[in-house]
């Protein structure tokens, strides 16, 4: 069943069998709607011009899907999955196949840079934890003297946890980079301070520690 003859075929024998089981329009016109594209190990993909992904829905739900993929296992000897996208082609399907695979490949990255980096990334995350209840517990804050006390309780917040991921990680410059940046920007979206002026001041703290422990 897997040339482009038999699969249309087997489609053919679809289209009539949802006329069996029930008047249901709209799940007649997905089927005629859905070219079948191929048979990848146990999946069945069926491919829809973009005007017509709505109909694709009408596949996917769990009864409907249930009994096309009993009839389908009946007449190919296995059970085979639906899976639909938007495409007419086989070369849709690559380039689905693709696409997925591109965003398992990121998330595993994503897991590994997470693993990799646990110690900073755990520090800076709770930096916008409490830069978030910092800001949802300041009173009154549509006054501008609100959120400059705003500004300057939260400074010094971050400064600790620049610290204190640096130490948990010297080289991961990069890391620390980005999200000292989201940091700035954060407190610039809560105190309506433009986020270079935020970070000059926050370098103007960090220079006055410094001349202070020095």
């Amino acid at each position: 069943m897997s040339d482009e003859l038999d699969l249309q075929e087997l489609w053919k024998l679809v289209n009539g069998f949802v006329k069996t089981i029930g008047i249901n329009r709209s799940l007649w016109e997905a089927v005629a709607a859905a070219k079948p594209l191929a048979i990848d190990d146990d999946t069945l993909v069926l491919g829809f011009k973009p005007a017509e992904m709505r109909l694709s829905g009408y596949l996917t739900t769990p009864a409907n899907k249930v009994q096309i993929e009993g009839f389908v296992a009946k007449q190919v000897g296995r059970r085979l999955s639906l899976q639909v996208i938007e495409g007419e082609t086989p070369e849709a399907w690559e380039k689905y196949k693709e696409r997925l695979q591109a965003q398992v490949d990121h998330t595993l990255d994503r897991v590994q840079f997470r693993t990799d980096h646990k110690g900073a990334l755990g520090t800076w995350e709770t930096l916008a934890a409490d830069m978030h209840k910092m800001f949802t517990e300041t009173q009154q804050r549509r006054f501008a003297e609100q959120l400059a006390r705003l500004l300057i309780r939260a400074i010094p917040l971050i400064s600790e946890a620049e610290d204190k991921a640096r130490e948990a990680e010297p080289e991961a410059e990069q890391v620390h980079f980005i999200h000292l940046n989201r940091a700035f920007d954060k407190l610039s979206t809560y105190t309506d301070i433009p986020a270079p002026i935020v970070a000059l001041e926050y370098l103007r703290y960090k220079s006055s520690r410094k001349k202070q422990q020095g």
